[in-house]
């Protein structure tokens, strides 16, 4: 396949064809053929290939399961927004709901010269660095909001195309589904690209051995043992028709950069006669989050001053205090709960009760690491009958 791509670009090249990776999604209200900037967002492009041909595993949103079955076929738009400033047509979870994904994220990309004008393929997220399968396309028109916060990496040109848009923005949500994915080369830069050669997460049943104590507890042994930026999943079933969480473990960096390991993942209570598990292995490349913050601290500035998060060696808890442009601090202890953490992001909600507002809800993506903190961008929203948005800008988060 790539002698032929690299023959069929010699001749395209030596013809002066214009640059053109195009995507072509049959949908039941017709084909949106869209051109992937597969130069100024290659992850994301690399991504939606690999995912949408087979070639990169990723997990079943229901059992857990690795799987290489061709993505996004039979998949609704199931959230469309169809405003006159707001037109987006979003797929790709997996399950039908803004819940789901491939079982992996990778980081942003954004290019000064891919914006959210009219027409334009973009990743959907859920904070920065936290793209996974879920795409959106655009409409017509032009939400700037979404600029540098959403990883464009497709434009649609053609009429036909952008027809087929609007008609499923007109039909609404769970409408239209995915029939097929195809791709077109049409340039020498095009056929060049590898997407399996992109640094984007892999993942993989995980070489092992079961090891249960009846009636005590079960365990997965790990042979090698996990490592940074690795996170591992396992579900559990008792019938092989529903699925439960048994474990979901992510290996963060201890300090910046420095290695973790995982010999064995605990699988909880061996319960009942029997049992069944799907564990998966999804390695990250370049990860730069923690699987913790205990004895960290986490600093990030609003309009009118900065907050600094100083975290016990709980993780739990801890003392913040605020410094205001101008004006003396003042200070509060707060509490964490609902914590995640990815491989290059993490999201946490804060509750002081010394603050108004009490509440905060951070999504960060770390971007990269020194010898003395993990800095990134966050995105942060206060409680106010709804999430409500309140700050974002650059964090550090030291030790």
């Amino acid at each position: 396949m790539r002698l032929l791509r690299a023959a069929l670009a010699s001749i395209l090249l030596s013809q002066g064809v214009q640059a053109a990776l195009l995507a072509h999604v049959e949908t039941t209200r017709g084909t949106i053929t869209a051109e992937l900037k597969f130069d100024e967002a290659p992850l994301a492009v690399a991504n939606f290939i690999t995912l949408a041909e087979g070639t990169r595993n990723h997990l079943d949103p229901e059992t857990g399961a690795v799987s290489d079955e061709p993505y996004y076929i039979g998949e609704s738009f199931y959230r469309v927004i169809n405003e006159a400033t707001f037109r987006i047509a979003q797929t790709g979870s997996g399950t039908g709901t803004n819940a789901g994904g491939p079982g992996y994220t990778f980081p942003d990309e954004f290019d000064a010269g891919l914006r959210h004008v009219p027409y334009v393929l973009s990743m959907a997220n859920s904070g920065p660095n936290s793209n996974g399968s879920q795409i959106f396309f655009v409409g017509n028109s032009s939400p700037s909001h979404l600029d540098d916060v959403h990883t464009v990496f497709g434009i649609v040109q053609d009429p036909a195309s952008r027809a087929v848009i609007d008609a499923i923005h007109e039909a609404g949500n769970d409408a239209t589904s995915i029939v097929a994915v195809t791709f077109e080369r049409t340039d020498a830069a095009a056929m060049a690209f590898d997407e399996l050669a992109q640094a984007l997460p892999t993942v993989s049943v995980p070489p092992g051995e079961f090891v249960v104590t009846p009636g005590v507890s079960a365990r997965y042994q790990l042979f090698p043992p996990a490592s940074t930026g690795d996170i591992l999943h396992a579900r559990r079933s008792v019938d092989l028709d529903s699925w439960t969480v048994a474990a979901s473990h992510h290996l963060g960096i201890e300090a910046p950069a420095a290695p973790a390991e995982l010999t064995e993942l605990p699988l909880g209570e061996a319960t009942g006669t029997h049992g069944f598990y799907h564990v998966a292995l999804a390695r990250h490349p370049g990860a730069l989050a923690p699987s913790h913050f205990r004895g960290r601290t986490l600093s990030f500035d609003d309009a009118g001053g900065r907050y600094t998060f100083a975290f016990h060696e709980s993780g739990e808890s801890g003392g913040v205090i605020y410094t205001p442009t101008t004006g003396n601090p003042f200070s509060s202890s707060f509490t964490v709960f609902e914590v995640s953490t990815t491989a290059h992001a993490f999201t946490m909600v804060t509750d002081a009760p010394g603050f108004n507002p009490r509440n905060l809800l951070i999504k960060a993506g770390c971007d990269a690491a020194t010898t003395e903190s993990v800095i990134g961008r966050h995105s942060t929203q206060y409680f106010n009958a709804g999430w409500r948005f309140y700050a974002e800008g650059e964090f550090d988060l030291t030790r």
